[in-house]
This record gives structure tokens, C-alpha cells and sequence, in this order.
């Protein structure tokens, strides 16, 4: 099952009588456009955390963003894999938090100005793991294109989530020996383990 849920910015009254947002929303990122996917996955949060930080395993179940180095907190490069584009676009990236096997946090963008943020926290013992997958914009920028936006994230997000738990699903399938084994999709044949 999952859930989605969107939020956003908190409102101040303007002296002209008009609605803003809040400047320390845009400084900080509080309050800030966000969208948030909830989903139960089968398995252990580090099994879950290798398929989320691992560069051969975020590439066999193909996130919307693929981070060249997610495994270690600081710069690195990213490349939006979106449908329909010819071309993948690439971008300076920065992983933010790395608390190993909780939360997977990074960002992208023109800090103050337009920024992107996708975070992972997974809860969850060795039976199964609940994901919550948030991606926000923030900045004075992305308030105009927020609405537009998040609501192509959700797609996006949800579709993403399902990636994850269908490679989860094939790597348990293919972990245990014998008959009852199932056949590997042609999507993951050749992927990591």
C-alpha cells in the first residue's frame, strides 16, 4: 500500500494586504512544496539501504534520479532520468545525510534561489520496512512551478517506489536456492544482487 501526501508553504500577510510566503520558509526551507510517498517493503532496512546506496543497485531498479555516489556524504553528480526526454540530464549534486540504515538525503540546485530535495527514511525491523520517499523544491523560485511540479513528483515517485519494491521482490526471489525459485524479469536478468 501506499500513501501519498502533499504540503505546503506557511503564509504571512503582506503589507499590501496580499498572502506570502513566509521569508524564513525560502531561507530555511521550512514549510516548503513538498510531496511524501509511504510504502511497506518487504525486508530488512540494510537490504533495503544497499538497493537505495549502492550504484549498481539504484541502476537495476532505476530511481527517477540516479546519484553517481550516494554512499559517502558530500559533492557528487546526478543525472534525471526522465520518459520522453532524449537526452538524461546531469547536475552537481550534494548528499546532505547519511545516517546508515535510517535516512538517505540529497539535494540539487541553485542554493536560495531553486533548490531539489529527495530524502529516504526507512523504519523497520528484519520482517518488513516502511519507506517514506519526500521530495521538496524550495527557494523563491519554486513556488511558481510547485504545483506543476509536484504533481508530475507523485507520478514519478510512486512510479519509482514500485521499481524499488518489484527489483526488492526479484532479489528475494533470487536469494534463496531450489525449484520454487521464481524466474528473474528480463528487466533485472544480469543486474546486481
Amino acid at each position: 500500500m501506499t500513501t501519498v501526501r502533499s504540503s505546503w508553504p506557511t503564509w504571512v500577510e503582506g503589507t499590501g494586504g496580499g498572502k506570502f510566503p513566509s521569508p524564513r520558509s525560502w531561507q530555511m526551507g521550512i514549510n516548503m512544496p513538498q510531496t511524501t510517498t509511504t510504502k511497506v517493503l518487504h525486508g530488512a532496512p540494510l537490504r533495503i539501504w544497499s538497493a537505495l546506496t549502492e550504484a549498481e543497485h539504484r541502476r537495476a531498479w532505476a530511481p527517477m534520479v540516479l546519484l553517481d555516489d550516494a554512499a559517502q556524504v558530500g559533492d557528487t553528480e546526478c543525472t534525471f532520468v526522465m520518459n520522453g526526454w532524449f537526452e538524461h540530464v546531469r547536475s552537481p549534486a550534494h548528499v546532505d545525510q547519511l545516517d546508515k540504515p535510517v535516512v538517505l538525503a540529497w539535494s540539487c540546485g541553485l542554493r536560495h534561489v531553486f533548490t531539489f530535495h529527495e530524502s529516504y527514511h526507512l523504519d523497520g525491523d528484519d520482517g518488513a520496512t516502511t519507506l517514506s520517499h519526500i521530495c521538496s523544491v524550495r527557494g523563491p523560485l519554486s513556488l511558481p512551478f510547485a504545483a506543476v511540479m509536484l504533481r508530475r513528483m507523485r507520478v514519478l515517485m510512486s512510479e519509482a517506489d514500485e521499481r524499488l519494491a518489484a527489483y526488492l521482490r526479484w532479489r528475494t526471489g533470487r536469494s534463496g536456492p531450489g525449484p520454487e525459485r521464481r524466474q528473474a524479469s528480463r528487466r533485472y536478468r544480469g543486474a546486481a544482487r
